[in-house]
């Protein structure tokens, strides 16, 4: 057989194989990793569409639930005027009901934020005073936020990062 430098043509043959296949190997593994950074961003930009869209769910489901006690305190205030003497204690337990479920929304979205799931900046900045008033509020720190009975613990938790 003919040599050329030495190598036979199955020699040159086998290497130029081998050549390509590792030209191969590298274009594929650079191609593999653009795409694969192209999927990230894609998955990134995926995930902050859905933290929108919870922060969004967790506006309206707090406004919601607000709006529910304010109308129910107003009901009330006319039911009080209209009724004077009438026993109002039925009346006090669906409120009270109507008002933990709107704490309830509070401590809901704080979980969220204590577990990473939407954006800490933008909750501290959207949240920070509401949470603050809701906790250092008179008429529900008793109640709701007092040492002896904890029940909203997550908005406690956030609170008190909020305050440092």
């Amino acid at each position: 057989m003919a040599d050329f430098y030495g190598f036979s043509i199955i020699d040159i043959i086998t290497i130029s194989i081998s050549t390509l296949a590792i030209i191969i190997s590298v274009w594929d593994r650079i191609s593999n990793n653009l795409a694969n950074q192209k999927s990230d961003k894609k998955a990134e930009k995926a995930l902050k569409l859905a933290q929108g869209v919870t922060e969004i769910e967790i506006r309206n489901s707090i406004s919601q639930a607000r709006h529910r006690v304010d109308s129910f305190a107003v009901e009330l205030k006319k039911f009080k005027i209209d009724n004077p003497t009438a026993d109002l204690s039925s009346h006090q337990t669906l409120f009270y009901s109507i008002l933990e479920d709107f704490i309830n929304q509070y401590d809901r979205a704080c979980m969220l934020y204590l577990d990473n799931k939407i954006d800490k900046k933008r909750f501290k900045k959207e949240y920070k005073k509401e949470l603050v008033n809701l906790v250092e509020n008179g008429k529900y720190k008793n109640k709701y936020f007092s040492k002896k009975n904890l029940r909203f613990e997550s908005i406690i938790s956030v609170y008190k990062k909020f305050k440092k």
